[in-house]
């Protein structure tokens, strides 16, 4: 080998070692600092969960109504679970839903956006003096596939009513704009209250089943998990 060769590969090879070391430190930092994001997701999550805890408590509390339709208002307002049952020998209510969180995750290509989900069982049931309490349980992440399901196929039917003309807001009208979403979706009661009109629709998903009251005034559309579905 010439000279010339032996210099050439000498700095070919310090090139390279340059460029491993410049990528192995690059990934080492990049992979502490993906971590120290992830963890701080994690404690974001944590407060979160805690925070939707406590509030919905506090709410439940300060409701006056034993009313378990009105009481699974209040737990869905401040919780968001799609599906929300009611065990009547206890008064207590079991709400699971999804709670996802988003971190930035470096790679070599670029930045992307980690995500941490959590499915979750929420109970409230009432304390043995007065008030309420509460207990959070995490399940398997396909566990909460179906309520997913539900929670979506909720609000398909709630932006079907709100896109409906008001001559439409009928009975025959309402089942009619429905009618494609049948597999999941039965409207039981189709009732109106001066300028509200409420459906009352059931939506399935394998075994899951949720009652849900869909409120239209004016523009104005609301869905909400019952216990009780009309009709």
């Amino acid at each position: 080998m010439t000279t010339g060769c032996l210099t050439v590969l000498v700095v070919l090879i310090a090139v390279l070692s340059t460029v491993l070391g410049a990528l192995w430190y690059w990934t080492r930092h990049t992979d502490t600092a993906n971590a120290e994001h992830r963890q701080q997701a994690l404690q974001a999550l944590d407060e979160q969960l805690r925070r939707t805890k406590n509030d919905t408590i506090r709410a439940l509390d300060n409701e006056s109504s034993g009313d378990p339709d009105v009481l699974t208002a209040v737990i869905h307002q401040h919780t968001g679970a799609p599906v929300i049952s009611y065990d009547a020998s206890r008064h207590a209510f079991r709400a699971r839903m999804v709670k996802r969180v988003e971190y930035e995750s470096r790679t070599l290509f670029g930045t992307s956006e980690g995500m941490i989900d959590r499915c979750l069982d929420y109970t409230y049931a009432p304390a043995k003096d007065r008030g309420w309490t509460s207990t959070m349980s995490v399940l398997k992440d396909d566990t909460c596939a179906p309520s997913d399901s539900v929670g979506s196929a909720a609000r398909i039917a709630a932006q079907r009513v709100a896109a409906l003309d008001a001559s439409e807001l009928t009975r025959i009208g309402l089942r009619r704009a429905l009618a494609p979403y049948r597999r999941f979706l039965t409207v039981n009661a189709v009732t109106r209250t001066g300028g509200t009109l409420t459906v009352s629709v059931m939506v399935s998903e394998e075994s899951t089943r949720q009652c849900y009251r869909i409120t239209r005034n004016g523009s104005q559309v609301l869905s909400v998990p019952a216990q009780t579905c009309q009709g």
